[in-house]
Order: C-alpha cells, then structure tokens, then sequence
C-alpha cells in the first residue's frame, strides 16, 4: 500500500528530497553501466582535449599579438613615410621602406607560421573532441523522454507521468470533471506532461501567452536660434542658443510571456470556487510591527465576516492566521471550503506559506472552480519541464554526470513544491476515480495540447510567416487518417512591422512650437499556415522505421521528429 503525503513539507525534507537524489545518482550510473562507457578512457580523453585546448588558446593569443604588431609596424611606416616626405628629399624614402618593409616581412612569416600552428591545433582539438563523443555515444543514445517519469513515479508513487498527453486524458478531465481543456487563441503550448496525481488526472503544463501592451518610443529635435543681451557694461550682443527638445508617444506592442502552471481534477467540494494569490503577510516575522500587520489583516477579515449585505457569504475560520494568510475570501461554499481545509490542512498550508529554507514559500495563485483546481507558481515560471534527452548529450561523463543530476533534483523540487499545495488537502487524496481512459483508437492518439508542444518543439520557424517580426502563438487542428496517423494543421499568429513617424508639437525655448518627430514601429497581424504528420510509434526505440503514412508522403527519417513516443514530421508546402 502507497502511502498518501499529507506534510508536504515535512516529507520532503525528511524523506523525498534525500531520496529523489539518490535514485537520480543510481539511475544515471546504471545507464552509464549500461552504455558501456569507459570512464577512466574518457576521462584520460577530455584532459588531453583540455591541454590541447589551453595551446590553441595560448597560441590565438600569440597570432593576435603578432597581428597587432604587424599593424603597429605598418602604421610606423607610414608615419615614418609621411615625415620625411614632409622634411626630407624625397629619395630617403627608400630607408623606411627598406627598414619597415624587412620588419613586415618577417612579422608576415611569423604570422602565417603561427596561423598554420593555430590551425593544426584546432584540428587537434576538433578530432580528439570527436573521440570524446564517440566514446559517449553509447550513453547519450540511452537518454530519453522518459526518464522524468521514471524519476518521479519511483521517489513519490503516488505521482505518476503519461507517455505523452493523450485524447483519453483530455476526455476525461472534460467528461468527469467539466474542464474545457481550451486556453483561447492568444496561448500556445509549449510543453505538457499529463498524468494521476493520487488517481486523479492533473497536466503540468508550459505554455506562450500573448497579449497587446503598449510601449513608449521617443523622439528628440536640436533647435537654435539667436537673442540681444546687453553685457557687463550695457551694451547689446547677440548670442546663439541651442536646446534639444524631446516628445514621446505611446503605441501599441506586443507583448509575450512564458507561463507554467498545474491543473489537476478532483471530485471533491464540486460546487466549492476560489482563488487565492501571494499575500505579503506570509512573510511576515514575529516582531512587533509584523504583528500589527497581520492582526490588522485578521480584523478586516472578521469584519467581512460580520458584513450581512445580500451576496456576502464569507466567515472567518477559527484559525485566522490561515484565513488571512491563504486569503481566499471569495470562496462561495463555506461548508465544502471547511472540508476541504481541515485543520490538519490548515496547519500545512501555513507550514508552505511560511517556509523561506525547504522550499519557495508563498509563491502561487491558487484557483478551484469547481472540481477543476489550477495551481501557478511562481517559482515554476524558469523551471524548463520539457526533460529533453538532448540536453543531457555530453562528450564529457563527468559533465553529463553533474548536469544529469543538477536538472532531475531542480525539476523535482520545482514540481514537488508546484503540488505541494494539492498535497496538504487530506481529502483529495480520498477521492480516487477509476475510469478506463483508453477505450479506442482516438482516445489513444496525441490531443491538440500536445498537437501544439509537437508544432512549438519544431520551432516557430517552421510555420511562421515571412514578414512576422515578433513571436507566433501557434494552434493545431487535426484531421485523423484511415491508417491512425493525424495530419496537423498548424497556424501561426504573429504580427509584422512597418515604420512609422509622427511629428509632435513642442514649445521651445525661442518661445516657437517645433514638430518633434518620433519614430514607431506600427504592429500589423500576420497569419501563416503548415501542417505536420504525426503517429505514435509502435517501436520508439527504432528511430529508422517509420510508419507507412511517412513514406507516403515522401518524408525521410532524417525529416523527423521522435519525441515521447511520437513521430512527427513538417509536410511540404
């Protein structure tokens, strides 16, 4: 029996932590056994490599001095040329020419000695690096998609990761607990990871949002113009002023953002809605005006609660350091809010919104609207949840060993604490569906979400239009084919650019309105279209078999894309 997690905190640093590290140091040195790397070869390769790569800096170094000699010489000689030129009959020319012209000559030799030397260092460098690579090969060919998984489910069991985000996943979150799954036009995903966090569904999910701001372009106009003075003994002069006027203007711009957050369905208080943010006051210490703080926040609370206007439903709990902490004072059903937030579950939401040492302390906005609860931490927002096998490819163990652990241990502890909010409610843990999610063909391909994390793993590029000068906020629509493959039409939104100029009217100094002009970039809709093909492989492991429905359409292996079981491909034009 899986023990549920009901003192985030206290488990993790009692427990998790030590033990995700261990599993990810263990994991890490099986594969190397696996892989069959010689450590003590590569580690004998790499410090060659290091020594050759001190020579070629020291002789890059070297042919620059040279260079700049060379130069020093030849400007030597021409200063030289220019004064006896200038004092001289011009036949004592030939004695720089001849001095200078020996000096640049031998400096010439010297130089293209020491750019050939540079050269069969670099050579040196780049072979022996290549020998440190095909020593590694074995255990970067290893690395995949689903070692984060691996990780997570083997240190918290309770946690556990998809293959990838399916239709059935989706299905269910809309089906059983009423989420629409649509984030709107202006968000594209970036990555997702979907999974059962205590038997119920949750994504953890990284997305592009974009929306209309506005930026502020300046301008600037040099004017003069002359005056009459009368100086120290009265008599008038005239004199030049200048002065530089400056104008501004405010247009639109386009502003985007990476956003990570975690949805997670829960049956439990299906009518209970409330939001939560940061609040200063977990912050707070134990002095004297920390306390008037928080007694003073606690006040407005019980005031709130006394209020008998029609719509106000709120009352303070019991424990008010909770109330005024957590903040969720607009929640609708008390009673359900008091289910969900025992006092054992108060106790641990203070011990998170308190922490400033394990953990990231109060740094999420907390939603649930209804049996859909949205968590988005702050903390998550540089966490990169992607777990992408080829940013653990090294040609150095000892390198790949210390970036292989430093990213599994972050990512944990990123996600950990992202759900630790989730973790402190006893009754979530309670409410376990057991739904068949895999009932078809459909429910078992990739949904729109991971349409859109295939299309944005490609990269804009592929699908942006030529005259977009900003981001593109990509979306799919799918088309599912007879042989269970699903061609993917991906539009791209961005936005082009032309320059503009507006003059602005600005009083100066001579007491005359001038036309300041200021530069701005008016911003323009663009819109591009491409589709993709993808299929889930039977045999991820052979990347060189691909699906019938690829060569179809002419698509070669070196065209496409493996990733979390998926292979996709950018269909041609």
């Amino acid at each position: 029996m899986i023990d549920d997690v009901h003192e985030p905190l206290g488990q993790y640093s009692s427990q998790f932590k030590a033990a995700h590290i261990n599993h990810t140091s263990d994991f890490f040195e099986d594969l190397v056994r696996q892989s069959g790397v010689d450590e003590n070869a590569n580690i004998k390769t790499v410090r060659e490599l290091r020594e050759l790569e001190k020579q070629a800096a020291g002789a890059g170094s070297t042919n620059k001095w040279w260079r700049i000699l060379r130069g020093v010489t030849i400007a030597a000689a021409v200063l030289a040329a220019l004064y006896i030129f200038a004092n001289y009959w011009w036949p004592w020319l030939a004695l720089p020419a001849v001095v200078f012209g020996v000096a640049v000559y031998m400096l010439n030799r010297v130089i293209n000695d020491s750019d050939a030397q540079l050269k069969r260092l670099r050579e040196a460098c780049d072979a022996k690096r290549a020998v440190a690579w095909g020593q590694m090969a074995p255990l970067n060919r290893l690395f995949d998609w689903d070692i984060v998984a691996k990780l997570m489910a083997k240190t918290v069991p309770r946690i556990a990761f998809d293959p990838y985000f399916s239709n059935g996943r989706m299905q269910e979150l809309q089906n059983t607990f009423g989420w629409s799954g649509h984030l709107g036009e202006a968000h594209s995903i970036v990555f997702s990871h979907s999974g059962v966090l205590n038997g119920n569904p949750f994504i953890l999910a990284r997305t592009l949002s974009h929306w209309m701001g506005s930026k502020t372009y300046h301008g600037s106009l040099q004017i003069s113009w002359t005056e009459q003075y009368r100086n120290s003994q009265g008599k008038w002069e005239t004199r030049t002023r200048h002065e530089t006027l400056h104008a501004s203007i405010e247009r639109p711009f386009p502003e985007y953002e990476n956003q990570t957050f975690i949805v997670y369905g829960n049956e439990a208080a299906p009518d209970l809605v409330f939001s939560r943010h940061p609040s200063k006051l977990s912050k707070l210490e134990d002095g004297l005006f920390d306390k008037w703080r928080k007694n003073r926040a606690i006040k407005k609370l019980e005031a709130k609660s006394r209020d008998v206007s029609e719509g106000n439903t709120f009352t303070v709990m019991a424990n008010r350091e909770f109330d005024a902490l957590f903040g969720a004072t607009d929640r609708n059903h008390e009673v359900q809010f008091r289910l969900l937030f025992t006092p054992l579950a108060q106790q641990e939401m203070l011990k998170l919104l308190k922490d400033s040492q394990t953990g990231f302390g109060d740094t999420f906005v907390f939603e649930k609207t209804h049996m859909i609860n949205v968590v988005q931490s702050g903390h998550m927002r540089h966490t990169d949840i992607s777990g992408d096998p080829g940013k653990f490819h090294a040609y150095e163990l000892a390198q790949a060993r210390m970036f292989f652990n430093g990213y599994h241990n972050d990512f944990f502890k990123s996600f950990y604490f992202g759900i630790a909010p989730l973790l402190t409610i006893p009754l979530y843990q309670q409410h376990r569906p057991h739904s068949d999610i895999y009932k078809d063909t459909y429910s078992q391909n990739p949904c729109f979400w991971e349409h859109e994390a295939i299309a944005n793993y490609h990269g804009e590029a592929a699908f942006k239009h030529p005259e977009c000068v900003t981001r593109s906020i990509l979306k799919t629509s799918a088309q599912h084919e007879a042989d269970g493959s699903q061609k993917v039409h991906v539009t791209a939104s961005g936005f082009g650019s032309v320059e503009r100029v507006q003059y602005v009217s600005v009083r100066g100094g001579d007491g005359r309105s001038h036309q300041v002009p200021v530069r701005w970039d008016e911003y323009f809709e663009v819109q591009n279209s491409a589709s993709m093909l993808v299929k889930e492989m039977a045999s991820p492991g052979n990347r060189d078999a691909l699906p019938a429905a690829f060569s179809q359409h002419d698509i070669d292996a070196g065209k496409a894309v493996l990733r979390r079981s998926i292979v996709s491909a950018v269909l041609p034009a």
